[in-house]
């Protein structure tokens, strides 16, 4: 009994402290106020701060569809940091690891598709293809188009564009006037 009231102590405290310092994304101040907080996984699993097991349905929203635990991905990543963390692929520079995972990507996709737009998660990607969309009909002369289509009840990320594309109506208050188009 005493350890079960020293955990939820602890998570208690988790949440204290993040009140104080992080904002997150649709962030509802009232029902983060008993926040979960989870301290490790494993799989498709994750555990809570009172050891709790719970699926993580929310993984493959952001950046987790492999799941947690992966000691053959944290192996290569550690492998990959200690020879190179990161390098731009602003204008004029490359990397062989970009390279080879641009190769690797025209092997699997359709065969007329050879060109790939590395990003770090699926706002940025989102908010990249409309760019692009953008920059492509300047070039072609019709800089007017600009729509953006997006499913109703889509979700397509926590970046600007991105969210102002999601197709969820009850986000939009949270950041609206959102971009025309």
């Amino acid at each position: 009994m005493a350890q079960q009231q020293e955990q939820h102590q602890l998570q208690q405290e988790w949440v204290d402290r993040d009140a104080t310092h992080l904002v997150h994304p649709l962030h509802n101040p009232a029902a983060h106020a008993s926040a979960r907080v989870w301290t490790g996984g494993e799989g498709a699993y994750l555990t809570d701060a009172d050891g709790n097991r719970f699926i993580d349905c929310l993984s493959g929203l952001w950046n987790n569809t492999a799941g947690n635990g992966r000691h053959e991905l944290a192996d290569a990543a550690s492998k990959q940091m200690r020879e190179m963390g990161f390098a731009s692929g602003y204008t004029g520079s490359t990397n062989p690891r970009a390279i080879e995972l641009a190769e690797r990507l025209a092997d699997v996709t359709y065969p007329n598709i050879n060109h790939f737009y590395l990003t770090s998660g699926g706002g940025e990607s989102t908010d990249s293809n409309i760019k692009m969309a953008r920059y492509y009909w300047k070039v072609k002369g019709k800089p007017e188009k600009t729509k953006v289509i997006s499913r109703i009840w889509g979700y397509h990320g926590v970046t600007f564009a991105a969210m102002c594309a999601t197709g969820i109506a009850p986000y939009w208050g949270m950041f609206e006037p959102r971009i025309p188009g």
